[in-house]
């Protein structure tokens, strides 16, 4: 099946499905990051983020220590990153999970919750 991104939010918001498939994200970020680059906008895998005691688990060794802290990041900034990305033809075989990025950050956005991306392998 392979690796998937997914939004995790700082704070559930009532009512919003957060459940994202992810896949075409994961198999695509290398052209994804390429284009946000291009558009001047922070690519999706920079949005990347772990509790260090999760990413500990993944590393060869490195104690937890030696890891980054867990970062939020505006939902404004993704959202602008994702937008930019749905306006480009490069996107469109992760059109579907962008499309869920957009909807699940424009609520993040409007309720002024943080939130990062997180890695389903």
């Amino acid at each position: 099946m392979g690796a998937a991104y997914y939004i995790v939010l700082e704070k559930p918001i009532a009512g919003l499905d957060t459940i994202m498939d992810g896949l075409s994200l994961s198999w695509h970020m290398e052209t994804l990051d390429a284009v946000a680059r291009q558009l001047g906008v922070p690519p999706l895998s920079g949005f990347f983020s772990m509790e260090p005691a999760e990413l500990a688990e993944f590393t060869d060794g490195a104690g937890e220590a030696a890891l980054p802290p867990l970062r939020q990041f505006p939902a404004k900034e993704g959202l602008a990153t994702v937008k930019a990305l749905l306006a480009r033809p490069e996107s469109q075989p992760a059109r579907h999970d962008l499309r869920e990025c957009e909807r699940i950050l424009s609520a993040a956005a409007e309720h002024g919750i943080g939130w990062h991306f997180q890695v389903d392998v």
